[in-house]
């Protein structure tokens, strides 16, 4: 048995570790401590850890752990963040109330700035405040800390959230589960004070690997805020583990599934620690658009391993809380179901002959530049925005492009992505038109891509065969087809001319 007591730092491993009363063992940023057996902390003793803005100490127990640890997590500015507490049993009227931690208060309405993720509740609404009187639906007087569960949190200036609690030494589950009927996103986050991988390129047994399968296919990674946005962490990301502290937002594929954080995932990491971080060096296209006051942006990854429709794990649907009134996304370039995509992986062949939709929501007469940056693409391959209601492409690439908008829009059919190593005309592009269709409810089936003002007609049979609708129609680039309302829950075979070339494609009505 190893009685310690210690006070100032303590870095370095132990067979067993006891801290008596008065006793302190303190794990600086950047440094860990080993335990191969169990951990006994006196009511009177301490056993903290430390980060700092560039590093993360880590506690790493084999056996059990009594009594109470104490985790600090740097926090570099008074943005909000997400943040998993790396305790369990921590009161939250305790921590709002200490003033160490400076938690942002609304003296309006009551709110503390910690909240958790209700998706239950309406668009706009999900984010749930702790309050002491709570009189509103996104407003609870909450009471301890969920080990495994993400919160949004923001303080008054930098410095350190403190967290003391009783560390879990067990695999943890989070429920992701939703009475909404149909918002499947949870915050979620880190359990312990050490490390986790998040993705292949961390280990090849990682957290997105162990829980892909209960995730929403077309979102199927780690969602993390960056201060203004969301960024996706999935198997196509440089390698990154996450830090103790570190909270993410994640899609499930039902109304109820079950996240898991296996304990013995668990390492230290001393390298630079910046509570997320991310980078990149495969081949990459962002494109960004501008409405003079905020600016956009949607990624394109080129993979030797991906697909011109859903790749799961590596394809990254896009976080939506609500409608947004500016946005830019991508949709797949085959086999679309009119998802919007903040992440879209393809082959890193065939460049000249893949035709990447854009969806762009934003308001009638808004200006709106787009630009792209694009890094470790071939040699002599460039980037052009299609617009089709100007009948002009631009190699994006080369200079940013200026339109001025008639129209409101609401997502695709206007703007398009083309890489090319020739320079593209207008006139060059019907050669590489695309068509695709999909169901957007049981009643309604869009087709996307056609050529304006072409004479189209689509049948549709079910799997004896037999038509159960003919429709001739007058094409646009989207358009929507009203579907028999007699339709029988099945599967269905739809057949789509246009312009004499014919697609055939499976539609399941449920």
């Amino acid at each position: 048995m190893l009685i310690v007591l210690l006070l100032g730092l303590y870095t370095g491993s132990a067979q067993e570790l006891h801290i008596a009363s008065g006793g302190t063992v303190y794990v600086s940023s950047g440094d860990a401590l080993y335990v191969d057996n169990n951990v006994g902390i006196n009511a009177a003793g301490n056993l903290t850890i430390s980060s700092n803005a560039s590093s993360s100490g880590s506690l790493l127990v084999t056996g059990s752990v009594t009594g109470n640890i104490s985790y600090i997590r740097y926090i570099p500015d008074t943005n909000w963040h997400l943040v998993a507490p790396p305790v369990t049993n921590q009161s939250i009227p305790t921590f709002v109330s200490d003033a160490g931690n400076s938690i942002t208060t609304n003296g309006g309405n009551g709110n503390f700035a910690v909240a958790y993720y209700n998706n239950a509740n309406s668009a706009g609404e999900r984010w749930t405040y702790h309050n002491a009187t709570p009189s509103a639906a996104n407003q609870e007087t909450l009471t301890n800390f969920v080990n495994g569960q993400g919160y949004s949190m923001n303080r008054t200036s930098a410095g350190a959230f403190t967290f003391t609690g009783s560390m879990t030494t067990l695999d943890v589950g989070v429920a992701l589960t939703t009475s909404s009927g149909g918002h499947y996103w949870s915050s979620i986050g880190n359990p312990y004070p050490s490390f986790l991988p998040a993705n292949d390129n961390a280990a090849g047994t990682n957290v997105l690997g162990q829980n892909i399968n209960i995730l929403d296919p077309s979102f199927a990674g780690l969602y993390f805020w960056n201060g203004s946005a969301y960024e996706v962490i999935n198997q196509t990301s440089a390698a990154l583990h996450f830090s103790p502290g570190q909270a993410f937002m994640v899609r499930a594929k039902d109304e109820s599934e079950l996240f898991t954080f296996t304990e013995s995932l668990q390492s230290h990491q001393s390298g630079t620690d910046n509570f997320y971080r991310n980078e990149n060096s495969t081949p990459n296209i962002v494109v960004h658009v501008s409405n003079g006051s905020q600016q956009k942006r949607t990624e394109i990854k080129y993979l030797s391993n991906a697909t011109t429709g859903l790749d799961v794990g590596y394809d990254a649907g896009t976080y939506e809380n609500n409608t947004p009134s500016f946005s830019i996304d991508t949709h797949l370039v085959t086999d679309s179901e009119g998802i919007n995509f903040m992440l879209q992986c393809l082959p890193d062949n065939n460049y000249e002959t893949m035709v990447i939709p854009l969806a762009i929501r934003a308001n009638a007469n808004t200006p709106l530049t787009f630009d792209v940056v694009a890094s470790n693409l071939p040699q002599g391959i460039d980037v052009y925005l299609e617009d089709k209601e100007a009948n002009i492409i631009e190699k994006i690439s080369e200079n940013p492009y200026e339109v001025t908008l008639d129209e409101a829009l609401t997502g695709i059919g206007r703007f398009y992505l083309h890489t090319s190593s020739t320079a593209l005309s207008i006139d060059d592009v019907a050669s590489l038109e695309f068509i695709n269709m999909y169901k957007t409810n049981n009643t309604t089936l869009r087709i996307t891509g056609l050529e304006s003002h072409s004479i189209s007609r689509i049948r549709l049979y079910d799997i004896t065969g037999k038509e159960v609708m003919n429709h001739k129609f007058i094409s646009q680039n989207v358009k929507d087809i009203s579907l028999p309302a007699h339709l029988a829950t099945g599967i269905y075979i739809a057949t789509l001319v246009s312009n004499s070339s014919t697609m055939t494609k499976k539609i399941i009505i449920e």
